[in-house]
């Protein structure tokens, strides 16, 4: 969960108890269930369709900016992880985005700017149960889309992943 910078007084004044109880909830894991939000929304004593209005109204308001999960790679069974980075020309970017983030193997890409020594501007995260699948992976998606030149750049150490906490006792007191 991310949220924009309002300080603790402005916070204090545009967000109620309930809402306060939602951020709180979405500062820890999300339940593993086919429907998280009403797990949460049980959890809190209200009407998932009151959770999901509020978190509406908390992004349209530029509280929250968004909710996304942690995927744990190594946890998973996924034991080999590399960023795939190639180019694409604007006219192509998007619509290859959009193919290529639907692919099992990818959890998230995105565009980035490209600098005199650093020429890519698409980044996909991509996973696999060991490396020799990956390069598989890779070498498919090198031959559907005929890029040229690319770079797998190989997660050698996954780090500390944890939610922002917004909340502490101190704010409750």
């Amino acid at each position: 969960m991310q949220m924009n910078n309002i300080t603790d007084k402005d916070f204090g004044e545009i967000v109620d108890e309930v809402d306060k109880k939602i951020i709180k909830a979405l500062e820890t894991d999300i339940p593993l269930t086919l429907n998280p939000y009403q797990q949460i929304a049980a959890d809190l004593n209200i009407e998932q369709a009151e959770l999901l209005r509020r978190l509406q109204k908390l992004k349209e308001r530029k509280i929250l900016k968004r909710v996304s999960g942690i995927l744990h790679h190594r946890d998973s069974g996924y034991q080999a992880n590399g960023m795939f980075v190639c180019h694409f020309n604007k006219k192509e970017i998007d619509k290859a985005g959009q193919e290529i983030s639907k692919l099992e193997a990818v959890s998230h890409c995105y565009q980035r700017q490209t600098y005199q020594n650093w020429p890519y501007n698409f980044y996909a995260m991509m996973h696999a149960k060991n490396k020799e699948e990956l390069e598989n992976k890779i070498k498919e998606l090198v031959a559907d889309y005929e890029i040229e030149d690319y770079q797998i750049l190989y997660s050698i150490e996954e780090l500390k992943k944890t939610s922002m906490k917004y909340f502490n006792s101190d704010f409750d007191n």
